[in-house]
């Protein structure tokens, strides 16, 4: 019986693309990292310990550095969480467990850091008026440009949200990426299977 994918984020733009489990993924399977799935999905690992076992055998590899920044919680009532590294941005990889015989099976899905991308946004916007301020105090009126306006705010404002669409598409990669890792990490750690 195929279960409910966990909502995803409310932050607009973030929200398309984010991976949720056993939904398939927009990463490139031809890495050759994909764990369990050549559709980058990542897929759920059952686990032959309890709930409480499981977190302590994580949290003594995460003090190790096998697994970065790994917490116990997270998001949507979460067992666990650990980071999905990207480039620019970073995501959480976060973990449900669900009851499964003997064991538990954990199934992964990834969710936005929303402060770096928030702050991002805004120091494009806001850099924009100060830009055009400098801009016109070195291009003097004698040169006959007239009001800079015309021509600044085009060049400066149009490539935002193609520059936002790169980045965004660069991040989904990259801590897609960094999850495939971090899952079969967790996979060896645990001796799951899949």
């Amino acid at each position: 019986m195929p279960k409910a994918a966990r909502p995803a984020d409310t932050l607009g733009a973030m929200s398309e693309g984010d991976d949720q489990p056993n939904q398939p993924s927009q990463a490139d399977a031809s890495a050759g990292t994909v764990p369990g799935n050549a559709d980058g999905e990542l897929v759920d690992i059952r686990v032959p310990f309890d709930q409480a076992t499981t977190l302590k055998t994580l949290g003594q590899a995460a003090r190790r550095g096998k697994l970065p920044e790994f917490s116990n919680g997270g998001p949507e009532n979460a067992l666990f969480r650990a980071s999905a590294l990207g480039q620019p941005f970073d995501r959480d990889l976060v973990a449900w467990a669900e009851p499964d015989g003997d064991g538990i099976r954990l199934s992964f899905g990834l969710r936005w850091r929303k402060k770096m991308p928030i702050l991002f946004v805004a120091a494009m916007v806001a850099t924009v008026e100060p830009g055009r301020y400098f801009l016109e105090l070195m291009i003097p009126g004698s040169w006959g440009w007239g009001s800079i306006m015309w021509w600044y705010y085009p060049l400066t404002i149009i490539p935002i949200p193609f520059a936002w669409r790169a980045f965004m598409k660069q991040a989904r990669r990259t801590t897609m990426e960094s999850a495939q890792e971090s899952h079969e990490a967790i996979r060896k750690i645990l001796g799951g299977a899949g």
